[in-house]
C-alpha cells in the first residue's frame, strides 16, 4: 500500500517545502526578494479587489434585476458577466502561493476530481467573460452603427440564446480540457504536461483572448468614429440654432453614455487580458509552466499581469456608475442613500413642525 500514501501536507511548513523544493536550486537571492515583495503587495490588493469586486457585480446584478432596466436588451449580458466576473474573483485567490501557506493546504487538491472540477469552472468564467464582452461591444456596434436594424438584429430571445450558447460551448470545451488537470505532491496543478495540453492552450488562448480581442479592435474604432460624428452633429445642430426634440436629444444623450460605458469596459478587457495571455503564449513557446516557472523577470511579470486581470473583473462597476445616470440612482436606492436621506429630512421637517405647533399651543395658553 505504499505507493498509494499521500503526502501530509496539512502544515504550511509541508507546503511551502511542496511548493518550492522544484525550484531550490534555482532560487537567487533577488528572485526571493521579489516574491517577498509581491506576496506582500497582493496580500493587501487581493482582498481589496475580491471585496470591491464581489460588491460592485453584486449591485450591477441586482439593478440589472430591476424594473428600471426590463427595456434593455443588454441587460442580461450584463448580469452574466457579472456572474462569470464573481466566479473568477471567487476562484482565482486558491491559485496564489501566499494563499495556499496562508490556509497551509491547498483546498483544490483534495481529491483529483476537485482539481478538475476547479479548473473546468475557472478556465470557463474567463472565456465566457470574454465573450460576453464581445457580446455587449456587438449589441453597442449594431446600435451605434446600424440604428435602423438594431431592433430586428438586437432582440432579447437573441441576446439569451447567444448567452446560453456561450456557457454551453465553453463548459464543453473546459471539460475535455480536464486531462491537463490533476495532483501532484498534495498540489492541484493545471498545466500537467502532455501534448494534447499544449494544442488545447492554443485553443484556450485563442478563445479566451485573440478572437476576442480581435472582435474588439474591429467594432470599437467604428464605435468611436460614429460617435464622434454624432456629437459633431449635435453641435453643429445647436450651433446653427435649429430646435431639436427634447424626447429625441435625451434618447441620443442616452446612447452616447451606453456606448462610452461599453468603450471603457473593453478597453479595459484589451489593456488589462492581454498581459496574462502573453504569459501564457510565452511558457508555452519555452516549453515551461506558466505557474512554475521562477527566473526573476518571468516571476515579475507573471504577478503584475495576474494583478490587472483581477482589476478587469474587478472594475466593471465603476464604468457603469460613471456613466449611467440611471445605473446610479438605482445603486443609491440600493444603498439606502436616497430614501434614509429622505426619511432624514421627513423626521426632521416632522420634529420642526412638532416644535412649532408645541409652541403656538403654549403661546395660545399663556395669551388665554
Amino acid at each position: 500500500m505504499a505507493e498509494f500514501d499521500i503526502p501530509n501536507v496539512n502544515t504550511t511548513g509541508d507546503v511551502n517545502r511542496t511548493l518550492f523544493s522544484d525550484n531550490v536550486k534555482t532560487s537567487t537571492p533577488g528572485l526571493e526578494a521579489a516574491k517577498e515583495i509581491f506576496f506582500n503587495i497582493q496580500f493587501g490588493l487581493l482582498p481589496f479587489f475580491l471585496v470591491t469586486g464581489l460588491f460592485g457585480n453584486t449591485l450591477t446584478i441586482l439593478t440589472m434585476m430591476s424594473n428600471k432596466f426590463q427595456h434593455l436588451t443588454s441587460r442580461y449580458i450584463l448580469i452574466f458577466l457579472a456572474l462569470s466576473d464573481t466566479v473568477l474573483l471567487l476562484t482565482q485567490p486558491f491559485n496564489k502561493i501566499w494563499v495556499i501557506r496562508l490556509f497551509g493546504f491547498d483546498y483544490r487538491a483534495i481529491s483529483e476530481l476537485s482539481c478538475k472540477v476547479f479548473f473546468v469552472i475557472f478556465r470557463s468564467a474567463k472565456m465566457t467573460s470574454s465573450w460576453l464582452v464581445v457580446l455587449l461591444c456587438f449589441e453597442r456596434f449594431v446600435a451605434v452603427v446600424y440604428p435602423l436594424k438594431a431592433k430586428a438584429i438586437i432582440r432579447k430571445d437573441y441576446m439569451v440564446a447567444a448567452i446560453i450558447l456561450d456557457y454551453v460551448f465553453m463548459f464543453a470545451y473546459n471539460s475535455v480540457w480536464h486531462f491537463s488537470s490533476g495532483v501532484e505532491g498534495g498540489i492541484c496543478k493545471p498545466d500537467l504536461p502532455s501534448l494534447r495540453h499544449k494544442v488545447f492552450v492554443i485553443i484556450g488562448c485563442t478563445f479566451y483572448s485573440f478572437i476576442p480581442t480581435a472582435l474588439l479592435m474591429v467594432f470599437t474604432p467604428q464605435i468611436i468614429v460614429r460617435l464622434r460624428h454624432h456629437t459633431r452633429l449635435q453641435r453643429t445642430l445647436s450651433s446653427c440654432g435649429k430646435q431639436v426634440d427634447l424626447n429625441r436629444s435625451r434618447r441620443s444623450d442616452d446612447m452616447v453614455k451606453a456606448s462610452v460605458m461599453v468603450l471603457g469596459v473593453m478597453i479595459a478587457y484589451i489593456i488589462l487580458i492581454i498581459p496574462i495571455t502573453t504569459v501564457h503564449l510565452y511558457a508555452f513557446s519555452a516549453g515551461v509552466s506558466a505557474f512554475d516557472e521562477n527566473s526573476l523577470g518571468f516571476f515579475i511579470y507573471r504577478e503584475i499581469a495576474q494583478m490587472l486581470e483581477q482589476i478587469n473583473y474587478a472594475v466593471n462597476f465603476i464604468f457603469y456608475v460613471l456613466c449611467s445616470t440611471v445605473f446610479r440612482s438605482h445603486v443609491k436606492e440600493l444603498l439606502c442613500l436616497t430614501t434614509c436621506a429622505m426619511r432624514r429630512m421627513a423626521g426632521r421637517g416632522g420634529l420642526s413642525f412638532s416644535k412649532q405647533t408645541l409652541s403656538g399651543n403654549n403661546s395660545s395658553n399663556i395669551s388665554e
